[in-house]
């Protein structure tokens, strides 16, 4: 099971940096742990404190976003061969979960605690830093995306306005 971790964490556009030594990988697989949720069972709640992230090793999960008004809607439906991870961000701060993030179908997960990848990162910065380097730009990116939303936002209501 060792050396399947291994291949899946190669596979995580998060470990990119590192994926091409054996040594930081297998140091990462040592705090990695596997959780199985059930089908329709909640991984993440919007809005719960998070500490730690997941990636899906088998299954599938969906992702849940809620209105203003409370309902919840998809935003999208992932599978484990599409080498996904979520909960990147609590490795890094003490906010609340922004989605919720349910199993699909009976599903296991590579678990990540915040804890163990503080230790490991303070242990051995060669590999903490090129992750959390990764995690900067995946954040930096959707903030990017969301001013690029937001102004599309905003010059329609001005053009609406307008009219």
């Amino acid at each position: 099971m060792k050396e399947e971790i291994l291949q899946k964490l190669k596979k995580i556009p998060l470990f990119d940096e590192i994926k091409g030594n054996d040594d930081y990988l297998n140091l990462l697989a040592k705090i990695c742990k596997i959780r199985k949720y059930r089908q329709n069972e909640i991984i993440i709640k919007e809005g719960d404190l998070g500490s730690e992230m997941f990636i899906v090793y088998h299954g599938g999960v969906e992702i849940l976003k809620r209105t203003r008004s409370g309902d919840n809607y998809t935003v999208v439906k992932l599978k484990a061969d599409q080498n996904i991870f979520f909960g990147e961000m609590a490795l890094i701060d003490d906010e609340r979960r922004s989605a919720t993030v349910i199993a699909s179908e009976n599903s296991d997960f590579i678990q990540i605690s915040k804890a163990d990848f503080l230790s490991l990162g303070n242990s051995r910065p060669e590999i903490g830093l090129p992750v959390t380097r990764v995690i900067s730009k995946i954040l930096a990116g959707r903030l990017r995306k969301t001013t690029s939303d937001m102004l599309t936002i905003f010059d329609a209501l001005v053009n609406e306005l307008k009219e």
